[in-house]
This record gives structure tokens, sequence and C-alpha cells, in this order.
């Protein structure tokens, strides 16, 4: 019994510590992020280095390449992490139009950030890197739609559906990106909400 309790306090310990490096990394790959999208801002993503990511934060080269391979990874880092998705958000438990509100509250807090990645790499490039996560939530959305029987669709032209809607809406967002030098939230708010519960509530 004694011998067990003391495995089980190993454990414990264990996973407290791996916790607790996990947290570390994330808040320093947090830093990282937020420097890299200051330096952005000032200096476009083109004209941006690792060595003034790493001045704007205080943090040595050696620190970037632990946690990044270059700027394109940091880059995709931020999508995932911050535009996307975050960590404290239950996006399993999100109806699609909570998440695309969510998308869109997430590029107005970093409008300029987003304005000058959608200039300095293009919109195709944009399109690849967020069209898998964008396409899952399209996908809830085509399939709770034929649910309703809001749309009387076959099955195998769902993916059809799915690749447009998702086209479309990454699309529209470029295109407001590369178009406004500022983002009315509450407007884009309002007409989404019109849009999913008038055409597909």
């Amino acid at each position: 019994m004694l011998v067990e309790e003391k495995l089980i306090g190993r454990k414990n310990s264990f996973c407290k510590t791996r916790r607790g490096e996990r947290k570390m990394v994330s808040r320093t790959k947090e830093k990282l992020a937020e420097a890299f999208k200051a330096v952005v801002c000032r200096k476009t993503f083109s004209k941006t280095t690792i060595s003034d990511i790493t001045t704007e934060c205080g943090m040595t080269r050696e620190n970037f390449y632990y946690h990044f391979h270059d700027k394109y990874d940091i880059l995709d880092w931020v999508f995932k992490n911050q535009l996307l998705v975050r960590e404290t958000e239950n996006v399993e438990n999100m109806t699609v139009e909570e998440m695309t509100l969510l998308f869109i509250h997430n590029i107005n807090k970093d409008y300029t950030f987003y304005r000058i990645i959608v200039k300095d790499i293009g919109p195709d490039q944009i399109r690849k890197e967020v069209f898998p996560y964008i396409e899952e939530a399209t996908r809830r959305f085509v399939e709770d739609s034929m649910d309703k029987n809001i749309w009387k669709m076959r099955k195998e032209k769902e993916h059809f559906a799915v690749e447009y809607f998702t086209d479309a809406f990454i699309s529209f967002i470029t295109n407001y990106l590369l178009e406004h030098k500022e983002m009315d939230e509450k407007m884009m708010v309002t007409n989404f909400h019109f849009l999913y519960t008038q055409f597909f509530g």
C-alpha cells in the first residue's frame, strides 16, 4: 500500500511538472507572437526578421528557434491559436454563428496586423493557411442545415457546398481587409446574425 501511494505521489508530481512546463512554453510563445505582431505592424511581414522579433521581446534567437522554425511558423501559430481558436474557448460547444462572430472579433483585435499580412503574402496564401479550419466550421453549418431540411441536398453534394461556402467566407474576409482600413465589428456582427437567422435559422 505504501509503495502504491509513493508511485501515485510521483505520478502526480510528474504530471504537475509537465503541466507547468506546457504553461511556460505557451507563455513564451504568446510573448514571441505579440512581439512578432508588433514588429509586423511597424515594418510589414516581408521586412520582419527574427532579430527584430527577439529584440522586441527581450529574448535570444535561441529562444525563438526553440519554439519556432521561422517567421512563417510563428505566423501559422498565430493563425491557429489566436485567430481561429484560443485555449479558453470551448469551440466544440459553439454554434457556427458563435464561431463566425468569434473569428470576426479576433480579426478586429489585431486588425492592422491581419490587414498587413493579407497585403504582404496575398489572399491565396491566407486561403491555404486558414481553409482547413474554416472548412470544419462550414461543414458543421452545412450538416446542421441539412438536418433541419433547410436545404434538400444529396449527401454527395455536401462536399461541394462546404468548399463553396468556405471559399466565399474567406474571400469576403480577405477582400474586406484589403479594402477597409478598420473594421466596423458591430456592423459585421449584425449582418452575419441576420444571415444566419433569416436564411439558415
